[in-house]
């Protein structure tokens, strides 16, 4: 069993049975990675609150360092989360991350869906120190969030910015083996 623990945070109407999710569970499982994708709830109208206490609910348990992995929306909710609990955490893992805009509350054609995720932004000096290194993947191709938006989070963030070219909003089942690879090189298993 791994000496740390990923913890999954999944985006907007997705849970463990989505995107990328199975196929990545069932590699972890075979390299006796020890982790976590809790299913947050709201579907279609999540609320930040809701996701940040069911996230603390599984953080608060663990008892060894954690690793952070949040994909599109769950990027916000992680850095939410590192801004209410002041949670020390080994490395953060954004997968088409928002930018801290408040702005983005409102990008599904004009409806509140997710405002709440979006309704102040987050003083990323006050979390830098909690995380000894940020990484940010992100692709030119992503219909859903910008890539600009990536950029700018890496660079407000001093994290690492890893660029793909055709990976879309990067859900898709195929692209485990690359969030694998990158999670294999940053924590060494």
């Amino acid at each position: 069993m791994s000496n740390f623990k990923i913890v999954f945070i999944h985006g907007y109407t997705a849970s463990h049975l989505a995107d990328w999710y199975p196929n990545i569970s069932k590699e972890l499982n075979e390299l006796d990675v020890d982790y976590v994708i809790p299913d947050l709830p709201g579907d279609t109208n999540p609320h930040a609150d809701d996701w940040l206490a069911t996230l603390h609910d599984v953080i608060s348990k663990i008892d060894k360092p954690i690793v952070l992995v949040g994909h599109s929306l769950g990027t916000r909710a992680a850095l939410l989360y590192l801004e209410k609990f002041h949670q020390q955490i080994e490395k953060v893992f954004l997968i088409a991350a928002f930018a801290n805009d408040t702005n983005n509350a409102f990008r599904l054609d004009d409806k509140d869906n997710y405002k709440s995720f979006f309704d102040h932004e987050i003083d990323l000096g006050k979390i830098k120190p909690l995380v000894k290194k940020f990484i940010v993947m992100h692709s030119k191709d992503d219909d859903s969030i910008e890539y600009k938006q990536g950029v700018e989070i890496a660079k407000n963030l001093d994290a690492e910015l890893i660029t793909y070219e055709d990976k879309g909003h990067f859900f898709e089942p195929e692209y485990a083996p690359v969030v694998l690879e990158v999670l294999r090189k940053e924590l060494k298993f």
